[in-house]
């Protein structure tokens, strides 16, 4: 950005598409769950061993649910976090470009910065 080697990288699009699609895995989690959420006598070996499982796999799909939802949420709010990271920044650009480079100090009448531009003058 600016001539003096200060850079500002905005490095969040990855990380919440991320955790998106790490949302999206675990909602493909839930949907492969739910579909084996009735096992019978014969599949378990026994009547309170096919309630335990079912119950279990019941379990199962409800948590992978809870997560997915939760990184959904998280990319979401890394992704608003960046914008309003952007926003900011923007703000404060404008506020370093309103910063005089030149001219005369109003506290010793020399030249401001020895006559040398801001550092914030290229921000």
């Amino acid at each position: 950005m600016g001539s003096d080697g200060y850079q500002v990288k905005a490095g969040m699009s990855g990380p919440a598409r991320q955790l998106d699609d790490a949302g999206g895995d675990m909602d493909g989690v839930s949907s492969a769950v739910r579909s084996r959420t009735s096992y019978s006598y014969d599949d378990a070996g026994g009547e309170d061993a096919a309630s335990a499982l079912n119950a279990f796999v019941k379990a199962w799909e409800a948590e992978a649910k809870t997560l997915a939802s939760a990184l959904h949420e998280l990319g979401g709010k890394v992704q608003l976090a960046e914008k309003t990271y952007h926003a900011t920044d923007g703000r404060v650009k404008a506020h370093a470009d309103s910063v005089p480079a030149g001219g005369t100090s109003s506290r010793t009448g020399t030249p401001a910065q020895d006559g040398r531009t801001s550092a914030l003058s290229g921000y």
